[in-house]
């Protein structure tokens, strides 16, 4: 699943393609014109930093999968939260001072953050039952939808390029969602979650200020936990002790998949890295083959490769 930031989302600003996570950042993002007068082993590097961020997070769900036998959805969201608004919080204060608990641009740092935790505890319900690579391949309708929705939005021109890439997407993602064969009800969660990182990733772009990326995370952490805290009472939270230390292990990868995708920004432009997130995909066949023995179906494969074709294009056209 896609991190609580808003990763790989390609923004121009007077001219210069910037990364909405990095924004803020001293030594920020570089942009393709920069990165051509870069060496090629730190292009390589930041490649290499960004391949490992997309393969940590299928390994951070596939530990709430394992959870979501025991413990109750909204209970397991909570905690995801709460490691790392533990984790993210004491290094964004290091960093940033304490003002990195209230940043930059409050409104719509809390919208965005609203969108995220119904975003990820959807997905939380999704995996319940559904494979992780099924899972994930749905939920990257994201783009799809960010990209149609964007000319309404952000007022962005509609080319035929984006339009037939928005079109394949949403035929890879019908594959995957199998509605004439083994159809589970459930992946409509991970749908829903997409949708709402959707409107995530506009409301970013729409954004004026936008604070740290690690202050963002810090924020969005300790938000998330106080607004879970209400259902995960309600849910339950018997057993939760027992997972103390799979969710530190979740606020851990959380945190480092963040860490590597900023420094991957900072050695290779936006427009390189951008194909680079479908690698979530492969690592959520491995996350589930060797963990759960879940190997995708011939049509969830074609799907996939639907999905990353048409999310490739996206991405290239609006860089």
């Amino acid at each position: 699943m896609v991190a609580f930031s808003c990763r790989l989302i390609g923004i121009r600003r007077q001219g210069r393609l910037q990364s909405c996570l990095c924004s803020g950042e001293q030594g920020g993002p570089i942009t393709a014109a920069q990165s051509a007068k870069l060496p090629g082993d730190r292009i390589l590097l930041g490649l290499a930093l960004m391949a490992v961020a997309m393969f940590l997070i299928p390994i951070r769900d596939g530990l709430a999968k394992y959870m979501s036998d025991a413990l109750p959805v909204f209970t397991i969201a909570w905690g995801t939260y709460c490691a790392a608004a533990v984790i993210a919080a004491p290094l964004a204060i290091r960093k940033h001072g304490r003002g990195a608990i209230l940043p930059a641009g409050l409104p719509s740092q809390t919208t965005r953050t609203l969108l995220l935790v119904g975003a990820m505890t959807m997905f939380f319900f999704s995996i319940r039952t559904v494979p992780l690579a099924n899972a994930i391949a749905a939920y990257f309708v994201a783009p799809f939808i960010a990209a149609a929705l964007a000319p309404f939005v952000l007022k962005e021109a509609f080319t035929w390029t984006v339009a037939g890439a928005v079109t394949l997407g949403f035929i890879g993602v019908v594959v995957v969602l199998q509605p004439d064969g083994n159809f589970d009800f459930n992946i409509l969660w991970a749908v829903g979650a997409g949708f709402l990182f959707a409107l995530y990733m506009l409301t970013t772009r729409l954004a004026a200020r936008q604070a740290p990326p690690l202050a963002a995370l810090s924020y969005q952490s300790i938000l998330g936990a106080i607004v879970l805290t209400p259902f995960a009472l309600f849910a339950g939270l018997q057993g939760a002790g027992t997972f103390l230390s799979v969710f530190v292990l979740i606020g851990l990868l959380q945190s480092a998949s963040h860490g590597l995708s900023i420094a991957a920004f900072r050695f290779a432009p936006a427009s390189v890295l951008a194909p680079l997130v479908y690698l979530e995909i492969v690592a959520a066949v491995i996350v589930g083959l060797v963990a759960f023995g879940d190997w995708p179906a011939a049509q969830t494969w074609v799907g996939i490769a639907i999905i990353i074709a048409a999310g490739s294009l996206v991405a290239l056209r609006r860089s």
